[in-house]
């Protein structure tokens, strides 16, 4: 090891969390944590950064992670682990953060953890907004719901509309402002709170907890729905004879 490189005894951790990329504006989108092997309490972060402003999204996660790596003095072989937010998020967002996620894992030959988006936004959620519902990838009066229980369990329950917050028992909804609004109107109704989703690649570590490696192949992310484009595509071709 060269001496520009970061010393240290412990794994080198890449987080990367681009999964709604217009969620949380200020957020960080790449994170560097160092963590002792033998334990993730240990874990310590080294940097962070969000995504470089004037850049397209396919474009913007490898300059994120070669700023990082120079400015921390990092060299691409000792990162030992990647977590990647894998949605549910916006479906180019999520195909980027992905495809980059297997390609620098099977280069760098480490080990690639998918971490779903809404356990990563469960980790910015207080106690007293707990039971809350997490909602991601709104569209068309519907949002993909996750469930975050009283002890911190996460269940996730699919797209749901504004029905199908009444019988949660929640005491808030965590989203973005693509939350519908049929939803919002329904929530005020029933006194639950709307308060702003985080989804930030420093909360990757916590939310990653317990979740084992994968082959970089199996890496895929997670669709609230089918896109447009295949709708549409499936739409307009004519079904064949049986």
């Amino acid at each position: 090891m060269t001496s520009n490189t970061h010393q240290s005894d412990g794994e080198i951790i890449l987080a990367i969390e681009l999964s709604n990329p217009n969620a949380t504006p200020d957020a960080h989108a790449g994170a560097l944590f160092m963590c002792s092997s033998r334990t993730e309490k240990q874990t310590q972060l080294i940097g962070s950064m969000p995504i470089p402003s004037g850049l397209r999204s396919s474009d913007a996660i490898m300059v994120l992670v070669d700023t990082l790596c120079t400015k921390h003095q990092i060299a691409p072989a000792q990162i030992a682990r990647i977590l990647v937010s894998v949605g549910p998020g916006g479906y180019t967002a999520l195909r980027i953060a992905a495809t980059t996620a297997k390609v620098l894992a099977h280069t760098l030959g480490c080990s690639l953890v998918a971490v779903p988006s809404a356990l990563v936004a469960a980790q910015e959620i207080s106690a007293s907004n707990l039971p809350a519902l997490i909602g991601l990838a709104s569209k068309n009066q519907q949002t993909h719901g996750s469930l975050v229980h009283a002890d911190g369990r996460v269940e996730s329950l699919g797209v749901i509309d504004a029905d199908g917050i009444s019988s949660l028992g929640i005491k808030a909804i965590v989203a973005d402002t693509y939350l519908p609004q049929s939803i919002i109107d329904r929530a005020a109704s029933l006194d639950i709170r709307v308060v702003p989703i985080v989804l930030d690649a420093r909360r990757c570590v916590d939310a990653a907890a317990g979740i084992e490696a994968i082959d970089p192949i199996e890496l895929a992310p997670i669709y609230a729905r089918e896109p447009d484009a295949i709708t549409q595509w499936r739409a307009r071709t004519p079904k064949s004879d049986a």
